[in-house]
């Protein structure tokens, strides 16, 4: 799969005031900092969501900017009352004796940054390092003006500042730059849709420039692409669902997180491929929302207050194909815990009530971890579907998301890994096509070779992403097992050859090649293999030509070859002279 999205844990909860929850990096890696409410901080660690320190304020005195670990200073910071600073040490345990500052303005923000002291922003569009925080700012913006997003990213080595503003009903993007010890700001006005409004806002630091990505109430995606001496604008998609309460982080410049999108009458947080407009995957809410929903994104993981909780999800994010999306992008991945899983669906006139029925509770018994926790027990429970449906085993694919359902237990399953059944599964074609990365990921994993040997021969569409998976598995295989394997499919191997690879690593890169594909979904995902396993498959692609005389009918032809050569030298034009020579 491109993107996967774990099932929440709960971080924390009884969140009283949702506006000043954050989440923030914290001194140790594997922790994080949460300004739970306005009178306490505390810190998370992230394995195991214990909270290994806190601090409170006093009763009147309250947190108004989330607190922050300053790396340089090696402090943490909050703020006050919106204008009194306090910093302490990592082991400083009483808040109180913390040390203050007081700053002339209200401070609406304070950024870190590792190479320099950290950046305050004031609620007036100002800014300083908190160095100079007693130095009197005046901003740009007035008491009507609001600052909605702020962030700090280091471009080349530029540290810049950016705001997000309304003011006077518009939307100014503000960029403070530090260079030759000056602050120096850029305004640019964000050209939005007629009779539209701000939502949500994040950024992407791209080396030499920031994506601003802004999402707004009618669903435009618009991405502000800014440098020191230009910034240009887009509209990248227009996304359905978009209300009020959504909010957006981005993970990459082609992915970003939404939640609180509506989808199919449900409000969901979900992946979502900025390239190829669809979500590449998506679970409901945990909780029906009562309040505003808050996202963050920090060390691999997504952090969301729902309600009064905040929630934390386990994600993966990699470059997505065409293939993958129309494979995923209506796929629902919560599981409804109290309701019973839909059960196989069968058009026979001869099917009887009473056989549907009994399908249906195996269906259910097989999905329930709890009756299914052993191998044995799973693999029984399976059989006894097969049997169920004798030779109507159409039926089985007439119900897709049980299938689905069915093949993911599979697939993710961490106390055994059912071999057998994946095997049938495969034999009688009962796969979903969008679960073949699934069973790609968890072979390799497994090192299965014989269900890989299944899969070639069994499906004839496979997706390009499943094929350079298997074929850097193979190649980096060990030949003992991959010789177990190819006897199996009954292919003899001679003692001796002269070929680059194993005559049973060869086999099984001849069905590869064989298999169609598209030639531009292949060399997106033909990351997937590495450097090294290129070069020897373009060594053994070379022998292939050379001693095609020699081979027989399961060798790939001289189109096929020739195909594929052309692809993994289309990715790395370099390669072309390992093929010269």
């Amino acid at each position: 799969m491109a993107a996967s999205l774990e099932e929440p844990v709960v971080l924390a909860d009884d969140i009283k005031d949702h506006t000043i929850l954050y989440v923030n990096a914290s001194c140790t890696e594997g922790n994080v900092i949460v300004t739970q409410n306005p009178n306490l901080i505390n810190i998370y660690k992230i394995d195991d969501q214990k909270a290994l320190q806190s601090w409170s304020t006093k009763h009147n005195e309250h947190i108004t900017s989330p607190v922050i670990w300053s790396e340089f200073d090696k402090k943490y910071i909050a703020v006050i009352n919106k204008k009194t600073v306090r910093t302490w040490g990592e082991e400083e345990q009483d808040f109180e004796k913390s040390t203050t500052k007081n700053a002339k303005h209200a401070i609406k923000r304070i950024l870190p940054n590792d190479s320099t002291s950290p950046v305050v922003v004031y609620n007036n569009g100002a800014v300083a390092f908190l160095s100079k925080i007693k130095e009197a700012r005046e901003g740009p913006l007035s008491g009507n003006d609001n600052i909605v997003f702020c962030d700090l990213v280091k471009i080349d080595s530029d540290v810049c500042v950016l705001c997000l503003a309304q003011q006077e009903n518009q939307l100014q993007l503000m960029s403070h730059w530090y260079k030759n010890e000056e602050w120096i700001q850029h305004t640019h006005q964000v050209e939005m849709a007629v009779n539209t409004e701000f939502v949500s806002c994040h950024t992407i630091s791209s080396g030499t420039s920031v994506r601003i990505f802004i999402l707004c109430l009618n669903g435009d995606l618009l991405c502000q692409t800014l440098s020191f001496h230009q910034c240009t604008s887009q509209v990248l998609q227009t996304i359905s669902g978009v209300t009020k309460a959504t909010r957006m982080v981005a993970l990459n410049s082609t992915h970003i997180v939404l939640a609180a999108t509506s989808k199919d009458n449900q409000e969901i947080v979900g992946i979502y491929d900025i390239k190829f407009g669809a979500y590449e995957i998506w679970k409901n809410l945990p909780t029906p929302r009562k309040s505003s929903i808050k996202l963050f994104v920090l060390h691999g993981h997504l952090f969301m207050l729902c309600h009064r909780t905040l929630y934390m999800y386990s994600y993966s994010c990699h470059p997505s194909t065409l293939s993958s999306i129309l494979g995923h992008q209506r796929v629902n991945t919560h599981l409804q815990t109290e309701a019973t899983p839909p059960g196989p669906m069968s058009w026979s006139k001869s099917k009887s009530p009473s056989t549907s029925s009994k399908a249906n509770k195996l269906f259910t018994e097989l999905h329930n971890v709890y009756l299914t926790k052993t191998q044995n027990e799973f693999e029984k429970k399976f059989l006894s579907i097969l049997k169920s449906h004798g030779n109507d085993l159409e039926g089985l694919m007439s119900e897709t998301s049980t299938m689905e359902q069915i093949v993911r237990r599979c697939v993710t399953s961490e106390k055994f890994w059912p071999h057998s059944i994946l095997d049938q599964l495969l034999v009688h074609r009962l796969v979903p096509h969008r679960c073949i990365n699934d069973i790609a990921e968890g072979l390799t994993k497994h090192e299965d070779v014989a269900l890989l040997l299944q899969c070639l021969n069994a499906v004839g569409d496979i997706p390009e992403e499943s094929l350079c998976v298997f074929t850097n598995f193979i190649l980096s295989a060990e030949d003992s097992k991959v010789i177990e394997a190819v006897k199996r499919d009954g292919f003899s191997v001679t003692s001796k050859s002269s070929q680059p690879i194993s005559e049973s690593k060869g086999h099984i890169i001849n069905k590869i090649v064989r298999k169609s594909y598209n030639d531009t979904f292949m060399i997106e995902c033909l990351h997937r293999v590495t450097f090294n396993n290129v070069l020897v498959l373009l060594e053994y692609l070379c022998y292939l030509i050379n001693n095609l005389d020699t081979k027989g009918s399961s060798a790939p032809d001289l189109t096929q070859i020739v195909n594929f050569v052309c692809v993994l030298v289309d990715v790395a034009p370099c390669l072309s002279f390992v093929f010269v020579l």
